[in-house]
């Protein structure tokens, strides 16, 4: 049985049961284009570390570093599967692979300053709810868009984060959170909890989705297009996340608070993409290290010594 047809015929079939649509659309469109042109027409037994270490560099130029280890991690988990599928013994080729290098990910971050100007701006605009939930609370945007008015506890500002929405194929979507823990609980500070409070009211107490019937990407549509009209600081609804969590990181909270608040699996994702040094964190740490072993001065450090620089015997 060659790999085409354990793709086909047995492996995404179970995938399909087991992930959601969009994410199995995903795995089929990676081995379609990448893997079966190649081996396909190939036994398990007969792939080669070599010849899997070419495809991957020759590829790389094609579809990005980024699609090349997609398409591995795909050649990788069909072979595990089919190993475990039908018993068999074999080593897998695709083990140790050294991967091209992908540029590091900087995502777009604001700033306090024009957070606050970019939230200001959306004040009576049909998605500012919207807007304040990614603001305060750093969720994904399937997250958000999933959230009704009847989540929020008004009393308390609890936001329980039970799943994520998804459009497509004419229709929407609802899944599980990311991860295990992505099903979480969030509390609104009370800013946004006030302002939520009030838009509610105003709408006359709806019930459902706080988007409405909006698809997703009409949401993301109008915001899109209310920033650029009103020249309000660019920044997408992931990006939204990323200044929440890179300003959580920076504001001195342990940084397994800020995982757990995000819904991240360890604290290694959160410090890889949202813990960034500031200007004003290191002259902090800074000061406090200089206070600890120096003190707070050029005359504490050097107290009872004369110093008269020899620039002549320097030069």
């Amino acid at each position: 049985m060659n790999i085409a047809t354990i793709a086909r015929e047995h492996y995404l079939p179970t995938i399909e049961k087991r992930r959601c649509k969009d994410t199995a659309n995903s795995y089929r469109s990676s081995l379609e284009l990448h893997v079966l042109p190649y081996f396909g027409d190939r036994e398990l037994q007969d792939l080669e570390y070599d010849e899997i270490q070419d495809w991957v560099d020759e590829i790389a130029p094609e579809c990005s570093p980024g699609g090349a280890e997609k398409a591995w991690k795909c050649l990788r988990q069909l072979f595990n599967w089919a190993v475990k599928k039908f018993k068999l013994r074999l080593w897998n080729p695709c083990t140790d692979i050294e991967l091209p290098k992908k540029p590091n990910y900087k995502p777009e971050v604001l700033t306090p300053r024009r957070l606050k100007k970019l939230v200001r701006g959306f004040v009576g605009h049909v998605h500012e709810a919207t807007v304040i939930i990614s603001s305060a609370l750093g969720l994904r945007p399937g997250e958000n868009y999933f959230l009704s008015w009847t989540d929020i506890n008004w009393r308390t500002g609890l936001v329980p984060i039970r799943g994520t929405l998804r459009y497509f194929d004419g229709q929407f979507w609802e899944f599980d959170p990311k991860t295990p823990k992505s099903e979480r609980d969030c509390f609104l500070p009370q800013w946004a909890l006030d302002r939520l409070h009030q838009i509610w009211v105003s709408l006359g107490r709806p019930k459902g989705r706080i988007i409405g019937d909006k698809k997703p990407y009409q949401v993301t549509y109008s915001i899109q297009a209310h920033i650029k009209r009103f020249k309000l600081p660019r920044i997408t609804m992931k990006n939204l996340r990323h200044t929440w969590g890179t300003m959580a990181a920076s504001s001195g909270a342990a940084i397994q608070d800020v995982a757990a608040m995000m819904g991240h699996s360890d604290i290694q994702t959160t410090y890889r993409y949202y813990y960034t040094l500031t200007k004003a964190t290191m002259r902090r740490v800074q000061r406090k290290v200089a206070r600890w072993i120096i003190g707070k001065s050029c005359d504490d450090m050097y107290k009872g010594i004369i110093v008269v620089p020899d620039l002549a015997a320097a030069a």
